[in-house]
């Protein structure tokens, strides 16, 4: 006797697909739980290898290609969804992250960064969740939204303040989104990460260091996949409102930067 997900016959749109990341490990997931896929990113080419792995799966999966810093085109994409594919059971926003160049105190944070930080973390995410409740409950229909957070949201975001700012807003939306629509079978749920072992944060930290630290300290991408395939699932039809943390017990410990040193800086100007 066993328990198994079993996802077949829903539609579930992911966005923020690629391959080596959270998104791309939720699609091969999802294909495994037997679900039809709509793999949104900014760019095919994103998109074509995560494609790739679910048909090699026996999947199916549709790419959609929309930029998410565009406002008006996040305006469009549930009901481009509706009209393509006739039905969505269940979303996962898992696009987002903090950008290069953007740790640095708040004091020296440029205002256009903040809010395209806010856009690229929080932003897209209302919109997509309020058009998908909007039509969910003109169609009388239930539908599960999983959107990714982080533990940067848990207490204070030192040298990376917009975008612990962003995660929280997910996690408060989210909340208030569970409260709002569970009369219509709506559920929402957050997943928070810590340090993840993906492709873009391999690039940016030292790779011996990733190496050393990676048992303890980072999450493998297939963990957050099985919470957000989990928080899909008819399995967690109790579960609304809530925020998981997926992190292996990273926010348990201490964690903060610090500032630069006059001293460092001015070090720094004369090497270059």
């Amino acid at each position: 006797m066993t328990l198994a997900i079993d996802l077949t016959g829903r539609t579930i749109l992911v966005c923020g697909v690629a391959r080596g990341g959270i998104g791309g490990a939720t699609c091969r997931q999802l294909a495994k739980a037997g679900a039809t896929i709509i793999a949104l990113d900014k760019d095919e080419a994103l998109i074509a290898p995560t494609v790739e792995d679910v048909e090699a799966l026996g999947g199916t999966i549709h790419p959609m290609v929309v930029d998410l810093m565009d406002k008006a085109a996040c305006e469009t994409v549930i009901a481009k969804v509706f009209d393509r594919f006739g039905t969505l059971h269940g979303m996962a926003n898992v696009a987002g992250g903090t950008r290069e160049g953007e740790w640095m105190p708040l004091d020296e944070t440029p205002t256009d960064s903040f809010w395209q930080t806010f856009q690229l973390n929080l932003g897209y995410i209302f919109t997509l969740c309020r058009d998908a409740a909007k039509t969910w409950i003109a169609r009388e229909e239930r539908g599960a939204l999983v959107n990714v957070s982080s533990v940067s949201s848990l207490t204070s975001a030192p040298w990376h303040g917009p975008y612990g700012a962003a995660k929280s807003g997910i996690t408060a939306l989210t909340r208030t989104m569970a409260n709002e629509w569970h009369e219509f079978g709506i559920r929402a749920n957050s997943v928070l990460p810590g340090a993840v072992y993906t492709e873009r944060v391999m690039t940016r930290v030292a790779s011996e260091n990733v190496v050393q630290g990676s048992e303890q300290n980072f999450a493998m991408p297939e963990e957050l996949a099985n919470a957000i395939v989990f928080l899909l699932s008819d399995l967690a039809s109790g579960i609304s409102g809530q925020s998981l943390t997926v992190d292996r017990s990273l926010s348990t410990k201490f964690c903060a930067g610090a500032r630069k040193s006059r001293k460092q800086l001015e070090a720094e100007k004369q090497e270059a």
